[in-house]
């Protein structure tokens, strides 16, 4: 029973471990700065892959996949692969263009 004991403690410790580096890791990925000599569109190009499914690109702009549709159909962005998959670099631009230069203009929306 003791033997039994110390094996599921030292498991638990290798786990908990275990978690300790993927959360370093995902903290390092989701908060680190743009890479030196990088632009945002490399960036993120590196991060996500040249071109991502509609949800993931939802997600990437924080709007809805309907949005996506309509900002496919109205040129704000590029799609690839046959109209299934949209551009990341176009992604990155668009958010480039309308970034507000301003932080009151952002406070304001």
């Amino acid at each position: 029973m003791e033997a039994a004991r110390s094996v599921s403690e030292e498991r638990l410790m290798d786990l908990e471990k275990r978690v300790r580096l993927l959360e370093e890791r995902a903290h390092r990925v989701l908060w680190s700065e743009p890479h030196a000599g990088m632009s945002r569109a490399d960036e993120m190009a590196a991060r996500y892959g040249e071109y991502v499914d509609k949800t993931t690109a939802a997600g990437i702009l924080g709007v809805t996949r309907a949005t996506v549709y309509a900002m496919l159909s109205d040129g704000r962005i590029s799609g690839g692969c046959g109209g299934r998959r949209v551009s990341v670099r176009s992604i990155a631009e668009y958010m480039q263009k309308t970034a507000p230069t301003d932080r009151r203009t952002c406070r304001r929306s």
